[in-house]
């Protein structure tokens, strides 16, 4: 059985190869936004990161080139949208809002996610009631304003109107930095990194658990899509958690 089923994946791997050789140009075109460390970032002048070196993998498995273009979070997600990229990854959320116009891989990592202030001020959250109390940012267009508008604010603790929102997470985490904001949204491996690689003073004031899977994302109807997928397949958890560790441990 094994033996059939590693032959069926190489055999689907030679056709999905046409895929990404036959793509509408022959370099496959990329939109980041790299201020998403570990899964996207700029270091000494280059882009890298977690979402980087699983793509970097997947073209020279398939001897496929890319050329990264890079955006603010919403011009990234609009250059997919519009065709003018064919996937784009940093750090993406999977939502249903974005299904509708976009379609995902299969996850890759799951996310939790962190209100984060600055260690001096030491804010701990105990109740979503407090959040009243502080002014909250994060980027615009990111998957944590779902869980404003789907969570916090059907129960009374906190608005949409009252979020400031941030043309990236490089921004928002300034605007804190700056005391222009009490709270700031970011996923947990991002904390990790700003205290760990950046020395920030930042701690965590909130958890959330359970509400984000990261997925690289492709333009409607894209080939491209499946045989990333079939990719994924072929990498396998224990290679993915590797590549995973390298950045987050």
């Amino acid at each position: 059985m094994k033996i059939a089923r590693h032959t069926l994946i190489l055999l689907v791997s030679l056709l999905m190869l046409g895929a990404c050789s036959k793509q509408e140009s022959s370099v496959i075109r990329v939109a980041v936004s790299p201020a998403v460390p570990p899964m996207l970032f700029e270091k000494d002048g280059n882009y890298t990161g977690i979402d980087l070196e699983i793509f970097e993998g997947y073209c020279k498995s398939r001897a496929c080139t890319f050329k990264m273009t890079a955006y603010d979070w919403l011009g990234m997600l609009g250059a997919v949208t519009s065709g003018q990229a064919d996937v784009a990854f940093s750090g993406i959320s999977i939502t249903d809002k974005r299904k509708e116009v976009m379609d995902f891989s299969k996850p890759y990592f799951t996310s939790t996610w962190d209100l984060i202030g600055l260690k001096n001020r030491n804010i701990k959250i105990t109740d979503l009631s407090q959040l009243k109390k502080y002014s909250i940012a994060y980027p615009t267009g990111s998957v944590f304003d779902d869980y404003v508008k789907n969570v916090l604010q059907p129960k009374g603790y906190y608005s949409v109107e009252r979020v400031k929102l941030y043309p990236s997470p490089t921004e928002a985490l300034i605007a804190l930095q700056n005391g222009n904001v009490d709270l700031v949204f970011v996923d947990s491996v991002m904390l990790a990194n700003y205290q760990k690689s950046l020395n920030l003073p930042v701690s965590s004031s909130y958890q959330v658990v359970g509400f984000d899977n990261l997925g690289f994302a492709f333009k409607k109807g894209s080939k491209l899509r499946d045989d990333f997928n079939l990719y994924l397949t072929e990498l396998g958890p224990e290679k993915l958690k590797e590549i995973i560790n390298r950045w987050t441990q």
